[in-house]
């Protein structure tokens, strides 16, 4: 999944981690020459790369705006 903020753009993956998976946000601003920030969404009964992404997918899809510092703000107001 990708996903357009005014500033950033965010995106979500899966990798290998210890026995199973973890899904992955990545988000990078627009313009700034700067890295990418991660975002890590584990859970204990992610199997497969498929299960830990669609994890991702629904977080990321819970984000409301990534304000121009950089900091998440999900739907339900929590900012990270």
């Amino acid at each position: 999944m990708v996903k357009e903020f005014k500033n950033y753009f965010a995106w979500t993956d899966s990798m290998s981690y210890e026995h199973g998976y973890a899904g992955l946000i990545g988000y990078q601003h627009k313009t700034a020459n700067e890295g990418a920030h991660l975002l890590w969404v584990i859970g204990p009964t992610y199997k497969d790369e498929f299960d830990a992404e669609i994890s991702a997918d629904k977080m990321l899809d819970q984000i409301v705006a990534i304000d121009r510092c950089g900091r998440v703000i999900y739907a339900d107001g929590v900012m990270l």
